[in-house]
């Protein structure tokens, strides 16, 4: 029988000033901030990211250490990984919204993550606005220029605070910030039916650990350069 099946929460991190609700100029970040940047790679690692097409440019590399879903009108067709052969660090491609969340629910679920990052641009943001949960929010204090804006308000009774810190300019911060971690009082609770294959990490280890011989063998046979099929790489052994 089929499985209704809760869908992992959509969080957003975004960096804004303040005032002014800027997150960029010219497709980057107009300032520089060490400390949000550390701390952006230690809540987002090991998780799924999504982004826009215009972000992973200005980034210019794939983030080590988490899964980019890059969802782009024109996305690139030379994909490097596929579903059934996920790295620690890897890239993939969606052409919409709804392909972007299969996606994102689908590798988050595989790694066991409760939530996966929107981490921009402005159009991003806009898109998922009707169905993200909590935000991971850096206000930059500063009188800043910029051509993207970040205008959504968090504001009492609709959303808590659930933790803040306040940071002063230094050597590595343009900057003084305020970080803040706030959730949606009345949460979205997305769910999708899966069949009853889709069960918990042990059950897909014990599959793995029954079938991965049958597999290696056939594809040893179909390709004598290659002896292995990596299907759930975090729970391999």
């Amino acid at each position: 029988m089929p499985s209704r099946v809760e869908m992992p929460s959509i969080s957003f991190m975004v960096a804004r000033s303040s005032p002014g609700h800027i997150i960029g100029c010219e497709n980057k970040l107009p300032w520089h901030l060490r400390t949000d940047l550390v701390r952006f790679k230690k809540n987002t690692l090991g998780h799924v990211i999504l982004m826009g097409r215009r972000t992973h440019d200005s980034i210019g590399r794939v983030l080590p250490g988490r899964t980019t879903i890059v969802l782009s009108r024109n996305p690139d067709t030379g994909r490097e990984n596929t579903l059934w052969n996920v790295q620690e660090t890897s890239l993939f491609w969606a052409g919409d919204r709804e392909n972007a969340l299969f996606l994102a629910d689908f590798l988050s679920i595989g790694k066991g993550k409760k939530d996966f990052f929107v981490v921009g641009g402005e159009e991003i943001f806009r898109m998922f606005s009707d169905l993200f949960y909590k935000v991971y929010l850096t206000e930059v204090f500063g009188d800043i220029v910029g051509d993207a804006k970040f205008d959504l308000e968090f504001k009492y009774p609709f959303w808590r605070q659930d933790s803040v810190e306040d940071h002063s300019k230094s050597d590595v911060d343009d900057y003084p910030s305020r970080y803040s971690v706030l959730v949606k009082r009345d949460k979205k609770t997305r769910y999708r039916i899966f069949p009853d294959f889709l069960t918990d990490a042990n059950s897909r280890r014990d599959w793995v650990k029954q079938n991965l011989p049958k597999f290696t063998a056939q594809k040893t046979a179909e390709s004598p350069q290659s002896s292995s099929l990596l299907l759930f790489p975090e729970e391999q052994a």
